[in-house]
């Protein structure tokens, strides 16, 4: 008995998530990790501190307020300490951007604190979930997501092979 109920409930709950209009099954939200832009080598001077990789998301779509549909994403870091600091957290910036040619949503940038590790120990960190507009009737538009880098940064990655693939 209690199974028929349970099943009942569960057909009752599936049913109530969709509407007549759009499809059950949204491939939402669509986000795609840049890969030039998932990983940061925090500098202190010239020697490198720490690492942090943007290595995947945990997220789902809902409909908002004005029947808006809506993103909601949570990037996964792993995060490592190579030198030792006085500062007990690793400090970095990441993004999410919903532009693409004419159909520019926007870009925002979020920041991030992450507990200090040992030297040489990575750990995943989760950061906070955040919400994105996507446009209307396209659920699976592209939600692009990396870290912020500086200019320096940027040029670091490249000439140290600390992109797409990880360090050589």
């Amino acid at each position: 008995m209690s199974k028929k109920v349970f099943l009942l409930a569960a057909m009752m709950a599936l049913a109530s998530c969709s509407t007549g209009d759009e499809p059950f099954v949204r491939h939402c939200p669509n986000v795609q990790i840049v890969p030039e832009f998932s990983r940061l080598t925090l500098m202190a001077g010239k020697v490198p501190e720490a690492r942090v990789e943007l290595i995947g998301y945990e997220g789902y779509c809902r409909t908002g307020p004005r029947g808006e549909t809506l993103a909601v994403v949570a990037p996964i870091f792993e995060v490592s300490r190579l030198v030792k600091k006085s500062d007990k957290v690793v400090r970095f910036r990441y993004y999410t951007d919903t532009g693409s040619g004419r159909e520019v949503i926007g870009k925002k940038a979020y920041s991030a604190s992450v507990p200090a590790v040992e030297i040489g120990k990575k750990i995943m960190h989760q950061g906070d979930y955040a919400e994105v507009r996507i446009p209307a009737g396209r659920p699976g538009y592209p939600i692009k997501m990396g870290l912020v880098l500086s200019n320096a940064e940027y040029r670091y990655n490249r000439t140290h092979n600390w992109q797409m693939g990880g360090m050589r």
